[in-house]
């Protein structure tokens, strides 16, 4: 009994040596996404045309966002989190009709090329459509 008590720590630790490795290998690539997307928001029957820029830094997926008349560029994105699949992010911006500064969040699928999804400013208690695809 006193064997198999010291085999079971053991098992443990070469279980989580070797899976930990396999599920960072396992984490998927964000090389669809690396560039620059075109973004189409539809807010009420009203379009806002951005642009979405993905980097790797350092093993990181980075983004921003800009707005294409100039009304914020380069909004850094936070809490981006990325499976292969679904893409997910938050950000502060200038929002109409006052230009005030809120926190949105977004959700999208990657699909066929392109980006489809929802952005949401919960303040407004709004959400819209968007479609992204990559220039």
């Amino acid at each position: 009994m006193k064997s198999l008590s010291r085999l079971i720590p053991v098992a443990l630790a070469l279980v989580l040596a070797l899976g930990l490795p396999l599920a960072a290998q396992n984490k998927p690539a964000p090389d669809k996404l690396v560039g620059t997307w075109a973004l189409e928001v539809n807010a009420g029957g009203e379009n806002y045309y951005l642009t979405l820029v993905f980097k790797v830094t350092d093993g990181k997926l980075e983004g921003g966002l800009s707005e294409q008349s100039g009304m914020f560029t380069n909004v850094a994105l936070t809490a981006i989190e990325w499976d292969g699949i679904v893409l997910k992010f938050a950000c502060k911006i200038p929002t109409p009709p006052d230009g005030t500064e809120r926190g949105t969040k977004s959700e999208m699928k990657y699909a066929d090329g392109k980006l489809v999804g929802t952005i949401t400013i919960e303040d407004m208690g709004m959400t819209a459509s968007m479609t992204a695809t990559k220039k």
